[in-house]
């Protein structure tokens, strides 16, 4: 199974490089076995935003076609953040297979996509939002209601992903 290899070639790339601060690892099943088609994933918040020390829980399942379609991306249920739909689905233009036009000109998902190029592009998108591209209207409506709740509410779930020092 050509998903199968891939997954472990990048799982291999992943324990030899990848970026500060950010973990992937393919689920481990209640048996003990490894499901390389399941990672659960942390991504920390990019320096000078309110997602700053902030760890990010999210789980990426890739699909038995991989690396042909795209996989998918979730945060945890009500996550709160305008590219995160209310059930944790990560509304992301590289996790697309086609991208609606009037999105303009952005990159849907290429079979050379890896792991790494999915989280890092997950934390930019967490400390960056793309108010263009609404998941979760509440976010959107708040942010333009009380720019200062919304910044507030973001603060707050930063502090809730915050590694504690006993931890």
């Amino acid at each position: 199974m050509a998903a199968l290899a891939r997954l472990q070639e990048e799982r291999k790339q992943w324990r030899k490089d990848h970026p500060p601060g950010m973990v992937a690892k393919p689920m481990t099943r209640a048996d003990g076995s490894v499901d390389l088609f399941v990672w659960e994933c942390k991504v920390p918040g990019l320096k000078g935003t309110v997602c700053e020390g902030g760890v990010f829980p999210c789980t990426v399942k890739f699909s038995p076609e991989h690396p042909h379609k795209p996989p998918y991306v979730s945060m945890p249920m009500g996550f709160f953040h305008v590219n995160v739909f209310p059930d944790g689905g990560v509304c992301l233009s590289i996790l697309k297979e086609v991208v609606p036009g009037h999105l303009g000109d952005v990159s849907a998902w290429r079979p050379n996509f890896t792991i790494t190029t999915i989280l890092v592009a997950i934390q930019e998108l967490l400390s960056n939002p793309n108010f263009g591209s609404l998941a979760n209207k509440e976010v959107y409506h708040l942010k333009k209601r009380s720019p200062s709740d919304y910044v507030q509410r973001m603060k707050e779930q930063t502090a809730k992903y915050t590694p504690r020092d006993d931890e």
